[in-house]
């Protein structure tokens, strides 16, 4: 038994949005989802990949972030990072289906 077997997604949308000390940045109406894969297979279906590069991306805004007064082209990153995150917004709403709305929340 899981420690979030007994959490559901409040609400019918999920919003893709990177904040600081996030995994997996997936939210509903009420907060942070848990990160957990096995989690958010059971709960929103997606695969093991896409909670992955979820994952991936989070981490890679949380770089540019953490550094961006000594990192050179942080524009150009987080350009980079956003046409990222929409191309996994579209796979998340592949995934999710009709179930729920997916809304993508830049940075910037």
């Amino acid at each position: 038994m899981s420690e979030y077997d007994d959490v559901e997604v409040a609400g019918r949308t999920i919003r893709f949005m990177w904040d600081y000390w996030v995994g997996v940045p997936l939210w509903d109406e009420e907060g942070l989802l848990p990160e957990d894969e096995s989690w958010l297979r059971r709960a929103l279906g997606l695969s093991s990949t896409l909670v992955a590069d979820l994952a991936a991306w989070g981490q890679a805004m949380g770089r540019v972030v953490d550094h961006r007064t000594t990192v050179r082209g942080e524009d150009e990153a987080l350009a980079e990072l956003d046409a990222r995150a929409r191309g996994l917004v579209a796979w998340l709403e592949r995934e999710v289906g009709d179930t729920y709305e997916v809304v993508y929340r830049p940075w910037r």
